[in-house]
């Protein structure tokens, strides 16, 4: 398996602009007036992003796998495994152990359950790496960042060595970088919320239309 470069290119601007128009598309939803949306927190938001319709897509998760493999050059460390909490991971992590060969890459995967299994091996990490192994765990969203947290947690108590984390879309709210920052060294994300102005857009209409029918 060849090596690959840091100076090489696997996620190209036209194609980071074309995950975030998918995900504008088909991930985001910005709520109707007076309506909001709860998140997994229990914070009511005017925006959510569902990435699932995106990860689990054929064209998605092409264009995903080659964003977080391109993420991967920036760790220092050799990374062996990727994988996360269930289900928020699950597509991501398939689609970079499959790409990966592609681009040179070889990783094993795994998925952190929220519980431990009631029967047989009763694992909480499906094909848990070796102890000793350099690890990235990856996410779709974060808020607070519990989810990755839990993953980070877990996987270190299996002995494993966890050099970082990337997720596809950090929401900028609630400290979800800070929180997963005490745990790992490096972060990194895709997307920012600054990288979907039609959230903002679509809010201040909302408010510019509410001012105009209280001065009517």
């Amino acid at each position: 398996m060849r090596s690959f470069s840091s100076t090489s290119v696997l996620f190209t601007a036209l194609m980071k602009k074309s995950l975030r128009d998918l995900l504008a598309e088909r991930a985001l939803r910005v709520a109707k007036p007076g309506e909001s949306f709860t998140l997994s927190t229990g914070r009511q938001s005017n925006f959510y992003f569902n990435c699932k319709p995106v990860t689990l897509s054929s064209e998605g998760a092409s264009l995903v796998a080659d964003a977080f493999l391109d993420k991967l050059k920036l760790f220092p460390e050799p990374v062996g495994a990727v994988g996360g909490l269930t289900l928020g991971a699950d597509p991501i992590v398939i689609a970079m152990i499959m790409r990966g060969p592609e681009r040179g890459i070889k990783l094993e995967g795994f998925y952190v359950r929220d519980k431990k299994k009631s029967h047989g091996t009763k694992e909480l990490i499906a094909n848990v790496p070796p102890a000793g192994t350099n690890v990235v765990i990856v996410d779709d969203v974060v808020t607070t960042g519990q989810s990755t947290i839990d993953a980070i947690e877990a996987v270190k108590a299996a002995d494993c060595n966890v050099v970082g984390v990337i997720v596809l879309m950090d929401r900028r709210e609630q400290d979800g970088e800070a929180n997963i920052r005490k745990h790992v060294r490096h972060y990194f994300s895709v997307y920012t919320r600054d990288d979907f102005p039609e959230i903002d857009q679509v809010c201040d209409t909302k408010q510019s239309e509410r001012r105009s029918k209280i001065s009517a």
